[in-house]
C-alpha cells in the first residue's frame, strides 16, 4: 500500500514539472556610477545654479560613446571627458553648452546657446561649424542636437517673442552645410503649435533622438496623460510607422532618451518627480519589455539619458549634493515559468 502513496505522489510530482519551462528573462540592472562629482567650485567639483524659476539646474547635459564620456559642465564653462578612470577638462570660455553629442570618428559636437552656434571638439581643439542668424526681439536657442550617418547631425530650434512661438528641425552635415528643413512649427502664447503646410514632417517636433540605423524617431507634442506616441521617420521625412508607449502611472512629464540596436524605444517618466520616476523601456512592437522605477532626479537638466546601441542606458542619477551618472545594462537569465500541460 506504501508503494502505491509513494507512486501517486511521485507521479503527481513529474506531471507537475512537467508543465513548467525554463525560459530566459530580460532584465536592466542598475550597475555602477561612471560619473560622481560633488557641487562646489574646486576642481574636482561641478557648478550648479539656482534659475529664474526657483529651480536648481547641474550640468545640463551629457553625451557619450561606451568609451568616452562627455559632461557639459555648464556653469563652470567647461567639458569634462572621462576615459579609462581619468577626467580631462576642457575650458569653454564665453559659452553656454546645453546639448552634446558624439560622433563616430570621437569628435564631440555641442549645441552653444550664448552664441546661438554648434562647434566641434577635435584633438583638443574647438572649431565652429555652424553659426545661426539671431533676430532683434526674439529668444532663440539649440533645443536638442543629434549625429546621423553618413555624417549627418540634425538640429532642433526654438525662437520665441512677441507673443509667437516657433519650433523646427534641421538637417546638416557635419561640416556645417545646410540640407534641408525636415519640420517647422509655429503657434502663439498660451496656443498650441501648428505646422507649417511646407514641412516634411507635419507634426509637432517635441523632442527627437536618432537610432543607429540613422531613421529618426520623433516625440510629438503630446497631451495623453497614460501614453506617448514614438513616430519613426526616415532621414528624409518619409513616415514609416509609430509606437505606442503606454505608462502604467499619469504621465506628469516624457523625456525620449534613445533607441538601441534592436529598436527599444526608452523613455523617461516622471524623472523629476519624487516616488513617480521610471523608465520605460518598450519593443517596437509596443510591449513594455523594462520598467525601471528610478530615484528623481532634483537637478534639472535639459538631458537625462543617453541609449547605446546595445542597449546599455546611462542615466542621470544626482542627488543634491551630487552630479551622477549610473549605468544599466541588459542582461538575460534563466528561470523557471510555469507554461501549463
Amino acid at each position: 500500500m506504501g508503494f502505491v502513496v509513494v507512486g501517486a505522489v511521485l507521479a503527481a510530482i513529474l506531471v507537475l514539472l512537467s508543465g513548467y519551462r525554463r525560459v530566459s528573462v530580460l532584465e536592466f540592472k542598475p550597475g555602477p556610477l561612471v560619473v560622481r562629482m560633488p557641487f562646489g567650485s574646486s576642481p574636482t567639483s561641478v557648478g550648479r545654479a539656482i534659475g529664474i524659476d526657483g529651480r536648481l539646474y547641474g550640468p545640463l547635459t551629457f553625451a557619450t560613446n561606451g568609451n568616452m564620456t562627455v559632461v557639459a559642465d555648464t556653469y563652470r564653462e567647461r567639458l569634462l571627458e572621462f576615459s579609462k578612470d581619468r577626467m580631462t577638462a576642457v575650458a569653454t570660455p564665453g559659452k553656454m553648452v546645453e546639448d552634446l553629442a558624439v560622433a563616430p570618428s570621437g569628435s564631440v559636437v555641442m549645441a552653444d546657446n550664448r552664441t546661438l552656434s554648434i562647434w566641434m571638439l577635435d584633438q583638443g581643439k574647438f572649431k565652429k561649424i555652424v553659426q545661426f542668424q539671431t533676430h532683434s526681439g526674439y529668444s532663440e536657442a539649440l533645443w536638442h542636437i543629434g549625429i546621423g550617418s553618413p555624417s549627418r547631425m540634425f538640429v532642433e530650434r526654438v525662437q520665441f517673442g512677441h507673443g509667437a512661438f516657433a519650433a523646427r528641425l534641421d538637417e546638416y552635415t557635419l561640416s556645417g552645410r545646410f540640407v534641408r528643413r525636415l519640420a517647422e512649427a509655429q503657434g502663439s502664447r498660451g496656443g498650441g503649435l501648428m505646422p507649417l503646410a511646407s514641412s516634411v514632417i507635419s507634426e509637432p517636433v517635441r523632442n527627437f533622438q536618432v537610432a543607429p540605423d540613422g531613421n529618426l524617431y520623433i516625440e510629438p507634442v503630446g497631451l495623453n496623460s497614460l501614453s506617448r506616441t514614438i513616430r519613426i521617420y526616415r532621414p528624409n521625412g518619409l513616415l514609416m510607422g509609430e509606437v505606442v508607449v503606454r505608462a502604467p502611472v499619469a504621465i506628469e512629464r516624457s523625456d525620449l532618451l534613445g533607441i538601441s540596436r534592436q529598436g527599444w524605444i526608452y523613455l523617461a517618466v516622471n524623472i523629476d518627480v519624487p516616488h513617480k520616476a521610471r523608465v520605460l523601456i518598450v519593443s517596437p512592437e509596443g510591449h513594455v519589455i523594462g520598467d525601471l522605477h528610478v530615484p528623481a532626479v532634483p537637478i534639472y537638466a535639459a538631458n537625462y539619458g543617453r541609449v547605446l546601441p546595445s542597449g546599455v542606458l546611462y542615466l542621470d542619477d544626482s542627488t543634491p549634493i551630487a552630479y551622477q551618472i549610473r549605468i544599466y545594462r541588459p542582461t538575460h537569465r534563466k528561470v523557471w515559468r510555469w507554461g501549463g500541460f
